[in-house]
């Protein structure tokens, strides 16, 4: 380490400093300039609001050298690395702690906050100084606990710097920990820009549509990454904690996937209020609810309220999440109360078989498995509050969710096809009647065919059901199209036209495919896996499955920062003794904390993974104990969320139009 170096970490400070007093003023100054309606005064929030994310940065960037650079007089960057980690775990161990995180999301924040301001010129001038100072107090709130609680450039002694630091935790040295956290922090952040819109616009009384347009990408973008975020860390626990699985219901997955299931419930609910204003006030509580979530996502990392792997260590900040989160509730509320004759929805559901109804159905069902999630999360705090502390596992989760999320999946079927303000029975019966009738054919071959249990088949007929279902309605759509144009092409071009024509209609029903396929992989991987424990001397063999595992042998292999029990096992296809793979399975012993980690070997194909792991040595000092899985499908999983992302995008793209459906131009035209 050079002292040159060192000498940067008072700039990050002092650009923390200055971020702080530059959102502070933006948030007197918005308020003002709402107040005023001043052009000079809304100039000036806008820039400062534009300073605050340029210091954050700097903020980062300067911390990023310090860990690059070695810098132990720095007490964050000795107590999470090491001179002997790579750089890319080094540039990792930014926020593998609380400062670090803490950092990173007031960072990322002031960023969305300044990308915001960037584009406020194009938009109201009524609504925007209001908007900007909702999102400048978030930063300013944000960049309080992480100056004045958790501030990462504290440094250790003036007099002392230790010649190396205590590493960063071996879990989290994994590729993916380099972009999971980071992915879900943008979620997190994004979703931030709606609710300082939405409160925008109550606190300026702009309450009419225009803050949902101007914030449909910030949504979407918001849960795009949030949903990468989720996967990525799911892929992450499936690679690194070798336990077979990717989803355990911890506590800290649960946190992002509450903001998740509101956000997916707000993003279905606003067409409502966008075609029929219906719900105003229903997706305002949603809104809040999503940003809400995601502090109460990072109260709970950060509390020592629960245990998890994922959590850092218990501090004393908890509190201070709390009382954010009771005034954005109390300032939500008492805003609806005030606005109350303005938010007064203009018509009423008509019908129970409608569109209105369905959406709301639907908004019903996310919510049930947001509050099961958040019960089965809290519910070990309130029993220790109650002097008989419990906790809840998977099986909880299993049987409250797995009913609701097939009843969710049935709705993705139906929902799209029922007309808006009243649909016709026999109409829809007609329309709905040979999706039913594949699904149901399916989940009867499925029985017929020996597979167990009452959900898997169900849960793949239901899936058969929905896709069935957007081709029936891409079918009436290409109708549509051909009988508006007068015209009988091609298939594929009058395709082409109608997916262009409504690219943001169609590119929802690709989340929506995406959202089947990786329901069955969910379904398949967990119903249908295989698991078994086993030891091997060299050149035994143990069969599981369609496959022959061979051990070859062991050897023990040094880095510079641990030292590696190392297998390697041949698989062959055990019927025809076809090579398949070599495996190589590690369990590892990091030097520096002396703590132990098993690296999986993964064998990946499109009908199922063979998941092995090296647990250790057995008793005799000869045998290899192993741990085998397959995994039926899992890789769907993956190329699912794949497909939930390139639908999202499409969605997002510039150009793509809100139109009306299928369903409704269909009625219209029987009706005529």
């Amino acid at each position: 380490m050079t002292h040159g170096f060192s000498s940067l970490s008072p700039f990050g400070n002092y650009a923390l400093c200055l971020a702080w007093g530059l959102s502070l003023f933006g948030v007197l100054a918005g308020i003002y300039a709402g107040r005023s309606h001043s052009r000079a005064w809304l100039h000036s929030v806008t820039n400062s609001t534009i300073a605050v994310g340029i210091c954050a940065v700097v903020s980062l960037v300067v911390l990023a050298i310090g860990f690059a650079t070695d810098d132990y007089s720095v007490q964050y960057i000795w107590q999470f690395s090491n001179r002997d980690m790579d750089l890319i775990y080094k540039i990792t161990a930014i926020w593998g702690g609380m400062d670090g995180s803490m950092l990173l999301w007031a960072g990322m924040l002031a960023v969305m906050g300044a990308l915001v301001a960037w584009n406020s010129r194009k938009q109201s001038r009524l609504l925007m100084p209001w908007v900007l100072a909702v999102i400048n107090s978030s930063s300013m709130f944000f960049l309080t606990i992480t100056l004045f609680l958790t501030n990462p450039f504290r440094y250790i002694r003036a007099d002392f710097i230790p010649p190396d630091g205590n590493g960063l935790n071996p879990l989290l040295q994994n590729p993916y920990m380099a972009v999971h956290p980071p992915t879900l922090y943008l979620g997190f952040t994004t979703l931030s820009v709606p609710f300082a819109f939405c409160m925008g616009a109550l606190l300026s009384g702009q309450i009419s549509n225009e803050w949902i347009r101007l914030t449909r990408r910030w949504t979407l973008i918001g849960w795009g990454f949030l949903t990468a975020g989720i996967v990525l860390g799911g892929h992450w626990a499936y690679l690194e904690l070798g336990w077979g699985g990717f989803w355990a219901w911890d506590p800290v997955e649960n946190s992002s996937f509450l903001p998740w299931l509101t956000a997916t419930a707000f993003l279905h609910s606003v067409m409502v209020q966008e075609r029929k204003n219906m719900l105003k006030i229903w997706n305002i509580w949603l809104v809040t609810l999503t940003y809400g979530l995601t502090v109460f996502g990072t109260f709970l990392t950060r509390s020592g309220v629960v245990q998890s792997v994922h959590a850092f260590a218990s501090t004393d900040i908890g509190w201070v999440f709390l009382v954010y989160l009771a005034f954005l509730f109390l300032l939500t509320a008492g805003m609806i109360w005030y606005r109350r004759a303005e938010l007064r929805s203009e018509r009423k559901i008509e019908s129970v078989l409608s569109r209105e109804s369905a959406f709301l159905v639907n908004n019903l069902i996310f919510l049930s498995i947001t509050f099961a999630v958040f019960w089965g999360v809290m519910f070990p705090v309130f029993s220790e509050w109650l002097g008989d502390k419990k906790s809840i596992g998977q099986p909880f989760f299993n049987a409250i969710n797995v009913p609701l999320f097939l009843l969710m999946i049935l709705m993705m079927g139906v929902g799209p096809l029922i007309a808006w303000r009243k649909a016709d029975p026999k109409r829809l019966l007609n329309t709905l009647i040979w999706p039913l009738l594949g699904g149901l054919a399916l989940a009867l071959v499925l029985v017929w065919g020996g597979v167990p249990g009452f959900y898997p088949p169900l849960a793949y007929g239901l899936c058969f059901f929905v896709l069935l279902a957007i081709g029936v309605e891409m079918h009436r759509g290409l109708r549509v199209q051909r009988a508006a144009s007068g015209e009988n092409g091609s298939l594929v071009g009058d395709t082409g036209v109608m997916l262009r024509s409504h690219r943001s209609r169609y590119g929802g029903y690709l989340v929506h495919v995406g959202v089947l396929v990786v329901s069955v992989a969910i379904t398949a991987s967990m119903a249908h896996k295989t698991e078994q424990e086993f030891t091997l001397l060299p050149g035994e063999s143990f069969e599981i499955g369609r496959y022959l595992i061979t051990l070859d042998g062991m050897k023990e292999i040094e880095n510079p920062n641990y030292v590696a029990l190392h297998a390697d096992a041949t698989v062959t296809i055990a019927k025809s003794g076809k090579f398949d793979t070599v495996l190589s399975p590690e369990l590892r012993r990091y030097k520096r904390s002396q703590e132990t980690t098993t690296e999986v070997a993964l064998r990946m194909s499109l009908r199922d993974d063979l998941y092995l792991i090296l647990a250790g040595v057995a008793e005799d000092g000869n045998r290899a104990a192993m741990k085998v899985f397959i995994n039926p499908l899992q890789v769907w999983l993956w190329f699912g969320a794949l497909i939930m992302l390139a639908g999202t995008v499409v969605v997002i793209l510039p150009g793509a139009q809100q139109t009306v459906t299928v369903a409704e131009v269909s009625d219209a035209t029987e009706r005529a």
